[in-house]
């Protein structure tokens, strides 16, 4: 089993294998960064939340040539379809890639690249972090729900002899319901806290009837895709749940790194128009976030 890319999710994803047993083989960027980790002899200090484990990851670049059976995409999305299109010449007939993006759009455009692969998607809830180079921290056990991202077809034998204490992941087809419900809470909440710089928590009493109307469009965009939803209720529920938690959105403009907007309310607001649908909230939502992003030399898409 490969995994494409040593952030949070990827590593959560590598220490879990390798408590597992299970032989797989993690995909770093560059030969810098696999370096990098030799340096430190490929150690990383796992927190599971209840013990501390000192692991040995097994680690190799793009250039390797052993042949990809199944691809785990743990990769921001706005790279996620250049770091696959690397791998091409590897991947084995019929190989099956699993994508881990937030958002929607890196799915489809890895999709098109593809043809010949079995392409799943999922959503994660999960919380991963790691407070310094080599450490991961598991902050929060969450579930992984996934599917075919088009086909109809079972699960794929190897999602058996992931064990349950370490993987909870739940089958679901057709997937995009559930993409598209984590899009729009997303949309409701992680760009509000990237404009006022707040927790999640703050965002009602920042945002105000701005919110609200959010949510009516988000409604409208979610029933077009044949979901109805009580969205209103679900994001406030989530917003409750983590109040102190500062959105993945927040965090990359402090780190200063390049956000997902483009494919989450950057989809959502594509989406919409396409379907003729006006969503002036949203659109302004969208603006507002772009004007922030450009204040921070940050790219817009």
């Amino acid at each position: 089993m490969h995994i494409l890319g040593p952030g949070s999710l990827g590593l959560l994803w590598a220490a879990r294998l390798q408590l597992a047993g299970i032989d797989y083989r993690l995909i770093v960027r560059n030969q810098q960064q696999l370096e990098s980790w030799q340096r430190r002899d490929n150690q990383l200090l796992f927190n599971d939340g209840s013990q501390r484990h000192a692991l040995t990851l097994a680690l190799e670049t793009a250039a390797h040539d052993t042949p990809i059976k199944q691809l785990i995409v743990a990769t921001k999305a706005h790279t996620a379809l250049a770091a696959v299109q690397l791998l091409q010449p590897r991947l084995a007939p019929a190989s099956d890639i699993l994508m881990l993006q937030n958002g929607l759009g890196a799915q489809q455009a890895v999709a098109r690249a593809c043809p010949g692969q079995r392409l799943y998607a999922a959503s994660v809830t999960d919380g991963a972090w790691q407070p310094a180079p080599g450490e991961l921290v598991w902050a929060g056990r969450g579930r992984t729900t996934l599917g075919p991202l088009s086909a109809d077809t079972d699960s794929p034998a190897w999602l058996q002899t992931l064990p349950p204490a370490l993987f909870d992941w739940h089958w679901q087809n057709p997937i995009m319901p559930t993409l598209w419900r984590k899009l729009a809470i997303n949309c409701a909440i992680n760009p509000f806290t990237l404009i006022y710089d707040c927790c999640n928590g703050e965002v009602p009493e920042r945002a105000g009837a701005w919110l609200t109307a959010c949510l009516t469009e988000l409604e409208q965009l979610l029933r077009q895709q044949g979901i109805d939803d009580d969205l209103t209720g679900i994001v406030h529920q989530v917003i409750r749940n983590t109040a102190t938690n500062s959105s993945s959105m927040r965090q990359d403009l402090h780190a200063g790194r390049r956000t997902e907007i483009d494919y989450i309310l950057g989809y959502a607001c594509r989406q919409a128009r396409h379907d003729g649908l006006p969503v002036p909230a949203l659109e302004r939502l969208l603006q507002s976030a772009q004007i922030c992003l450009q204040q921070h030399q940050l790219p817009t898409d």
